[in-house]
């Protein structure tokens, strides 16, 4: 007797198609560069302050654009100098070709590893090993190739703040005064981060040779979010398959979640995806909350898994603190919570400076963001708030701890009876 348990052809493994809803995903992807840009007017205007001089065939500037996750920089970014070589191309004043690269530096962040990844963007065919020669070689071999393609390149470092500590960008910013690219020609550098403090962990030679013109990014508000969804809406869902009512709630709950567009449109695609695998013919607001619950909890529950036991009872006393229809926590806050939590499950607890070293790596690993610091008398040390879509939702996930199970109904003291 065969087992049922078999896999034969590819309906087995894709099912019949459900496109029923979204018509084109592709759209709702993070790499989406839309052809308008809705809610960035002054944005766009104060970054082409900085690019525009190339269509007159002069210098741009270094650039810094700073600003939260989801804010549009990247898609600013790309929007603007996709727009202005679309303009060279019939209106070139330069007298040589422009090209832009866009780096990730969250996946490349040594010397070698942006150099690499700028030669095969601008060229594939191109070959350098990814390791093994000294530094000086992989520089060699990205001026060889910018004067042999004869062009003025802007390169574009997304998270720059992940980079490793390098000589990159000073010698940047020295190619043309060191003559490694060809005279009348350009190479400057856009940075994108979220990191307000970025500048302060350069070196005054970095600081004085980049030159960095900076462009603050604002939070969208829910009205700019839903445009931006209605937008997308009109490109990736079939007619009628999404409710007037559930784009609301979307733009609603990502406005809240810190004016974050991307969350916005990756609320809206999980919706979709869970009306479809639930045999629905149209999104609905029921189903982005059930989206909302489970958008981020893989991942949540891939992170806590490697998290050490008492790492999880701080990140369950910031939750629980904010989850009590606060905004905002503090370390004493926590650290009493965190006390009170650890007597309950027979654990001691640690010294202060170790909390305080466990909330600093939360806010490196971007769960919270610090908002300010009081110090002195009646000192609360940092506040922050969480920067998770759903507090609740990770809270839920660290009580599959069997450690922890026992601590749902531990409140913080002022909500205690």
């Amino acid at each position: 007797m065969e087992s049922e348990d078999i896999v034969s052809d590819l309906e087995d493994i894709f099912g019949e198609d459900t496109d029923r809803i979204l018509l084109n995903e592709k759209v709702l992807s993070i790499d989406y560069v839309p052809d308008r840009i809705v809610g960035r007017s002054k944005e766009i205007e104060d970054f082409l302050k900085l690019v525009k001089a190339i269509g007159r065939g002069a210098y741009p500037e270094n650039g810094l654009l700073l600003g939260g996750s989801g804010f549009g920089k990247s898609t600013v970014v790309k929007f603007v100098l996709k727009k202005i070589t679309e303009r060279l191309e019939t209106k070139n004043k330069l007298g040589h070709p422009f090209r832009w690269v866009y780096i990730q530096c969250n996946k490349h962040r040594t010397e070698t590893e942006v150099i690499v990844e700028i030669i095969k963007q601008l060229d594939y065919k191109t070959k350098v090993p990814s390791t093994g020669w000294k530094v000086g070689m992989y520089y060699d071999a990205l001026w060889d190739l910018i004067r042999d393609k004869n062009v003025s390149l802007i390169v574009v470092l997304d998270e720059i703040d992940k980079l490793n500590k390098s000589e990159l960008l000073y010698t940047f910013s020295r190619a043309g005064e060191q003559h490694q690219i060809p005279e009348g020609h350009f190479l400057k550098t856009i940075g994108i981060s979220n990191d307000f403090g970025f500048e302060e962990t350069l070196d005054s030679r970095e600081k004085s040779s980049m030159d960095f013109k900076t462009v603050v990014f604002s939070a969208y508000n829910a009205e700019q979010i839903k445009l931006i969804l209605c937008d997308r809406v009109k490109l990736a869902f079939h007619p009628g398959a999404i409710s007037p009512e559930t784009i609301d709630l979307c733009a609603s709950i990502s406005a809240k979640v810190h004016g974050d567009a991307r969350k916005a449109i990756d609320l809206l695609r999980a919706a979709a995806i869970y009306a479809e695998e639930n045999d629905y013919s149209i999104v609905l607001p029921e189903h982005v909350d059930k989206a909302f619950d489970g958008i981020d909890e893989d991942k949540y529950e891939q992170l806590t898994s490697k998290m050490a036991l008492h790492d999880k009872i701080v990140l369950l006393s910031i939750l629980k603190n904010v989850n009590q229809n606060k905004p905002l926590t503090n370390t004493a806050e926590v650290r009493k919570l965190y006390e009170i939590m650890c007597k309950e499950i027979d654990q001691t607890a640690m010294k202060r400076a170790t909390v305080a070293n466990i909330i600093g790596n939360f806010e490196t690993m971007n769960l919270i963001k610090v908002v300010g610091v009081k110090m002195g008398r009646g000192a609360v040390g940092r506040i922050f708030e969480i920067k998770v879509p759903s507090g609740r939702a990770l809270e839920k996930i660290l009580y599959q701890d069997d450690y922890l199970d026992g601590l749902e109904d531990v409140k913080p003291m002022p909500f205690q009876n």
